[in-house]
């Protein structure tokens, strides 16, 4: 897979933006690098981890009652730290480990599902992930980290409480998501285009977790049809 950018991105919802805030710039000590208006009740918080994106999705209304996802946890690599873990608002154990840390020089992410080997052939055949070990894999340097125990579920949509998406930034969201699919993947919702800033849509893993695909503009230099 071509990648426009070689880090995941996570995305989260909440409706307690306040105490994010204050976990990710001041406990975790990420930089919010800005805030983006996808539509009236909705404000994206963009917080920078190692040029990877942890996408704070601050929900006005209730949330959905959806069932947790996959991704359970994030791992951040920090120079001069010892190690720390803790819980974002939302519940989702984040961590601090020093670089190298079972790999993690940026950041890795970990997906729990009860058939740990077929999610990781999804990564590896569908998503062109690189194999790292049995059940680890990479997608540039973010690493994704594959466990045992329960995993998403099928869900209409994405919105819900705490992690609910990775994004992969490409260069073209419709191709990528007709490739995905012909390697066994499957669509979520079809590439659409949001202002001038992007192409996206969303594919699936074998669980139900969302994926979004995204053609960003400030990327790959290409405005969105």
């Amino acid at each position: 897979m071509k990648l426009a950018k070689p880090h995941l991105d996570i995305g989260l919802f909440t409706r307690q933006i306040s105490k994010h805030r204050e976990f990710w710039g001041g406990t975790v000590g990420l930089r919010l690098d800005h805030e983006l208006e996808l539509k009236k009740g909705w404000v994206q918080h963009r917080f920078d981890a190692h040029d990877s994106v942890v996408k704070v999705n601050h929900w006005a209304d209730d949330l959905p009652p959806l069932p947790p996802t996959g991704y359970v946890g994030l791992t951040i690599a920090r120079e001069g730290t010892s190690g720390w873990e803790g819980r974002h608002p939302d519940g989702n154990w984040v961590r601090l480990v020093p670089p190298g840390t079972d790999g993690v020089t940026r950041i890795g992410i970990t997906v729990r599902t009860p058939q740990p080997a077929r999610m990781m052939g999804f990564y590896i055949d569908a998503m062109e992930f690189d194999r790292v070990g049995p059940f680890t894999a990479r997608c540039g340097d973010t690493m994704l980290f594959v466990e045992e125990g329960p995993g998403g579920s099928e869900t209409d949509d994405f919105i819900g409480p705490a992690f609910r998406y990775l994004t992969v930034q490409i260069f073209d969201a419709d191709q990528s998501m007709k490739d995905i699919v012909a390697r066994g993947g499957r669509i979520a919702r079809e590439a659409v285009s949001f202002k001038d800033v992007a192409r996206y849509g969303f594919v699936k893993d074998p669980d139900g977790n969302w994926i979004e695909m995204s053609a960003r503009t400030s990327l790959t230099g290409v405005k969105p049809a």
